[in-house]
């Protein structure tokens, strides 16, 4: 018996969670993986544009007013966006212990970042924190109970190496501030791994609020008790910190959604697009140039990050292939 078919002068109208954007089922079908890939291709540029604006305004102002405003002006569109999302539940968490566990692992994150940013060449510091991927895995077995095998073992080895290289810590004072590298990428990794246990329970446009308006609290308190901290700004300057926190919130909104519409592989994948993009932008706007063994260790950690990227979307294909 031939299948029914059933005539319709529009086709059936769905709904998705991308600030509750509206389009036909047909119509998602066919644009989800585009839309993923514009969404994760934003987030690149986002991030290149927040490290852009950081390198440019380390001149005038400190780590604490960069952060202040930073967390400041990221508020305003990560509340409409999760009042957008999720109405009068925008707040609503259930996972509170973990919450802390971001907000203290999310803040570290972000100091040490700045840091490697205002002190270190641009790509290479984009370098050293795109490799908190070859720490998630490091981290996994002990944090998350997760088997690693032999592929990325073999991956983070090489990883590892190149993260020697481009921190190159023989190189005396460069040591110090290729530390906060380091550590920022060692952050982020325990970062990502509480993000897999709050994104089980808990919506990432409410997390993201909290996360920021926490870091406003904190930073607020700081340049409040020691006022000398938070230095003058106006004209440009206020305009490109004013800048960094919208696009420090859109950064995460469109990284978050992301992973709705692609593969987290894909998403990984074009992640690493900052790093040589992040050179680029140092050697003409900053006149950063990096020697060829940086760029060889750059090269061996993107190449191992995205072996790591590639394992585990071939495990998590299994596992869903997987007999019953």
């Amino acid at each position: 018996m031939p299948p029914k078919v059933v005539c319709s002068p529009e086709p059936k109208v769905g709904s998705v969670k991308l600030g509750r954007l509206v389009t036909s089922s047909f119509s998602l079908s066919v644009s989800r993986p585009l839309l993923g890939l514009v969404l994760s291709f934003l987030a690149v540029l986002f991030g290149l544009a927040t490290g852009i604006l950081i390198k440019k305004t380390a001149v005038d102002v400190g780590i604490v007013t960069t952060l202040f405003y930073r967390f400041l002006f990221s508020i305003p569109l990560l509340c409409i966006y999760a009042l957008y999302v999720r109405g009068g539940q925008f707040l609503q968490i259930n996972q509170t212990k973990t919450l802390v566990l971001r907000i203290i692992f999310g803040g570290a994150g972000i100091i040490f970042w700045f840091l490697s940013i205002r002190n270190m060449p641009f790509g290479q510091a984009t370098a050293l924190f795109q490799s908190a991927v070859i720490f998630v895995t490091i981290f996994s077995p002990l944090m998350l109970g997760e088997r690693i095998g032999i592929y990325r073992w073999s991956a983070v080895i090489a990883g590892l190496s190149g993260v020697f290289i481009v921190t190159d810590p023989f190189a005396g004072a460069l040591s110090l501030y290729a530390l906060f590298g380091v550590c920022a990428a060692m952050s982020g990794a325990a970062l990502s791994i509480v993000l897999r246990r709050l994104g089980r329970g808990d919506a990432p446009a409410s997390v993201a609020l909290w996360y920021n308006g926490s870091g406003a609290i904190v930073a607020g308190f700081v340049v409040f008790t020691m006022p000398d901290l938070l230095d003058p700004v106006g004209g440009q300057l206020l305009y490109d910190l004013i800048l960094l926190g919208v696009i420090g919130s859109a950064l995460q909104i469109c990284f978050t959604s992301a992973y709705r519409y692609s593969d987290a592989v894909v998403v990984s994948s074009i992640r690493y697009l900052q790093i040589p993009l992040s050179g680029m932008a140092g050697y003409f706007m900053f006149a950063e140039v990096m020697n060829a063994t940086q760029i060889v260790g750059v090269i061996i950690i993107i190449s191992s990050c995205l072996v790591i990227a590639w394992r585990e979307f071939v495990r998590n294909r299994e596992t869903t292939i997987a007999p019953e």
